[in-house]
C-alpha cells in the first residue's frame, strides 16, 4: 500500500521541519534541549487539561 500525503500532511511536515531547523540553530546541549521539551510538554498538557475541564 502506497502512502498518500494530502495537503494537511504536507503542511504539518513543513511546520515540523521549520521547528527542527530553528531548534538546531540554538546550539543547546542535549540536556538543555531535553529540559526545554519537558517544559513545553508540561505547558501543553496544562493548557489541554484546562480546556477540557
Amino acid at each position: 500500500m502506497k502512502a498518500v500525503l494530502n495537503n494537511y500532511h504536507k503542511k504539518i511536515n513543513a511546520i515540523k521541519l521549520q521547528s527542527v531547523a530553528s531548534w538546531s540553530k540554538l546550539n543547546l546541549s542535549r540536556k538543555e534541549c531535553s529540559n526545554q521539551f519537558k517544559r513545553l510538554r508540561e505547558q501543553r498538557l496544562a493548557r489541554e487539561s484546562k480546556s477540557l475541564g
